[in-house]
């Protein structure tokens, strides 16, 4: 795995610029967005940013996507795969509306440093710094964003094709994706189209970061609101460690004492600890501790991780 020491222990880089990249133009994009996911697009400041979710109007998960405000726009950052989904979604219900949406995909491209020591490594290059998750600058005609998607803190460079790669980067080493995916599920952080499903309810991915209970009507709120006032939650992912350097084809079962448990979603091997980690969905009451779980007969323990809500 390329890069994977250096990103769990001080920083690498990765070429995400398959990621999806959309800019909301116009008078009316804050009030389109704010109606259209989970958290309090109106509410953010120039420079600010938050992680949210697009749902359905049955209160299924589309896809999740960050959502930064720069100037008078809004840049949406989103996985490669639901990128053309979200594009025709947005566009959709943009009926007298005064938005305009660019599909930043063929024109700019997209670097990830990230790691334990990104930040500090970053700013020692005279490299500005968002002092806040989600925070996002102007730079060299494009953004540099305060995001990440293994769990430890860095920063998106968001560019236009034109602008050379961030120089200082050479100093670092690429990292690959299979390293990118270990690392995220030894932090415990789930991804969309891998450990998050378009058949889950927001409550059941416990990022409830992403959702603001008090903004308002938004499409799928409905669901998410009586989930949330019935407390009706009886799954949701969490972060595992099992005991087997053999790698479990997923999804898998997890079991309980003989009864099924929850099925695992995602799975690496963690060369650092020997063994190997995954996210799974549990049953709630296997979400608490204490209960004996087996993965292909072997020893499977949660494991902490500061993405998740307590349910």
């Amino acid at each position: 795995m390329q890069g994977y020491q250096s990103l769990r222990t001080a920083a690498a880089w990765r070429d995400t610029s398959s990621r999806g990249r959309i800019l909301a133009h116009g008078e009316d994009n804050a009030r389109l967005l704010h109606a259209m996911c989970s958290n309090h697009i109106q509410g953010l400041n120039d420079g600010q940013g938050c992680y949210a979710f697009f749902l359905s109007a049955q209160g299924r998960i589309q896809t999740d996507a960050h959502i930064l405000k720069c100037g008078a726009s809004f840049l949406i950052d989103t996985e490669a795969s639901t990128h053309a989904l979200l594009l025709a979604h947005l566009d959709k219900f943009i009926i007298a509306d005064d938005v305009t949406l660019e599909d930043l995909a063929t024109s700019h491209y997209e670097i990830a440093f990230e790691g334990p020591g990104a930040l500090d490594s970053a700013a020692a290059h005279s490299i500005p710094v968002p002092s806040e998750a989600y925070g996002v600058f102007p730079y060299q005609g494009g953004y540099i964003a305060r995001l990440n998607e293994t769990g430890f803190d860095g920063l998106r460079f968001i560019l236009p094709l034109s602008v050379p790669r961030p120089g200082f980067l050479a100093e670092y080493p690429e990292a690959d994706l299979d390293a990118w995916e270990t690392v995220r599920r030894e932090q415990g952080k789930p991804r969309f189209g891998v450990e998050i499903l378009d058949r889950h309810l927001i409550q059941e991915t416990r990022l409830l970061h992403g959702v603001h209970f008090k903004k308002g009507c938004y499409l799928g709120q409905e669901i998410v609101e009586r989930v949330r006032a019935r407390g009706a939650v009886h799954k949701g992912l969490a972060a595992l460690t099992i005991e087997t350097s053999e790698v479990p084809s997923v999804p898998a079962d997890l079991c309980g004492g003989g009864d099924q448990a929850g099925q695992l979603l995602g799975v690496s091997y963690s060369p650092a600890e020997g063994k190997c980690v995954g996210i799974a969905l549990l049953g709630i009451d296997y979400l608490k501790g204490g209960k004996h779980l087996t993965c292909n007969g072997h020893l499977a323990t949660l494991r902490a991780s500061s993405a998740f809500a307590t349910l």
